[in-house]
């Protein structure tokens, strides 16, 4: 069996360890994996058939581990026959926030949310959160305190953005990791300073904790609409309550190795054996 694990080439170094554990375990199964840099990708159309090339070189893997946003090529690999780990749905879904939270709106309260697309007043008071539509990591967020730090917000991210009230506990989540349908691991982030996001990858702290009833339902409700293979379902707090907040494709897993005996590769590669083998 041949696969790729896909990424773009900024980001290799950051998750050089990451990848390493996906090459070392694929080669313990037997399994030929190799690192395919979107830089170094190309594909479309020849002779009316799909194609992707590697490294110049022609390519058809049985399966590809997407660690990046690229919806395009998901959905085109899924066109060759490649079977595709998230899934090209997941990908379009999860890596715009505001087809997210209208999809899921149902499942769980979240915060009032307002979809930018334009340069109009922010329908909520002040302090509002502003995300990138297609942000992660908690890179593309912004904490507006007035007007004018909102529209400098919505401009930055190019009107493709949401908007939210600033919950009651900032800096503080819940995310809930899925592989396939099962929850593996509800982890609690907080932060360790003023900063009002909790995201790992910016330094902050995390413990594992065990899954909440509703927050087990929501996450494996949105698992199983999506077909996903490893995704996390985040929720924040306010006012007592869980709130549904996002959902992250390509999931970062560093808390998972520092916080917990889980080694997330080798249960993502189980999983992937048993769906090639359906």
């Amino acid at each position: 069996m041949r696969g790729i694990i896909c990424y773009e080439s900024h980001e290799i170094a950051r998750n050089q360890g990451f990848i390493d554990l996906w090459l070392r375990e694929s080669a313990r199964r037997g399994i030929a994996l190799t690192l395919a840099r979107l830089e170094e990708t190309s594909f479309g159309l020849r002779d009316n058939a799909p194609y992707l090339r590697i490294g110049g070189q022609d390519a058809h893997p049985d399966f590809a581990v997407m660690r990046m946003k690229q919806p395009l090529l998901s959905r085109h690999l899924e066109r060759m026959g490649v079977r595709v780990f998230n899934n090209a749905y997941t990908s379009e879904i999860l890596n715009d926030k505001r087809r997210t939270h209208a999809l899921f709106s149902h499942l769980s309260p979240m915060m009032d949310t307002a979809y930018i697309t334009g340069d109009a007043p922010c329908p909520f008071d002040y302090p509002v959160v502003v995300k990138a539509a297609g942000g992660c990591g908690g890179r593309q967020v912004r904490l507006c305190g007035d007007e004018a730090a909102y529209r400098a917000a919505i401009r930055e991210f190019s009107f493709q953005a949401v908007a939210q009230p600033l919950c009651d506990t900032p800096g503080r989540d819940l995310r809930v990791y899925m592989l396939g349908t099962a929850c593996v691991q509800a982890m609690l982030r907080q932060s360790d300073s003023a900063d009002f996001r909790s995201n790992f990858g910016l330094h902050h702290c995390a413990q594992p904790v065990e899954i909440p009833p509703e927050a087990r339902r929501v996450a494996c409700v949105v698992a199983e609409e999506l077909r996903s293979a490893l995704i996390g379902v985040d929720f924040i707090y306010d006012h007592g309550r869980l709130l549904f907040n996002e959902a992250e494709d390509a999931v970062g897993t560093r808390m998972l190795y520092q916080y917990t005996k889980l080694d997330i590769v080798r249960l993502y590669m189980d999983y992937i054996v048993a769906q090639m083998g359906d």
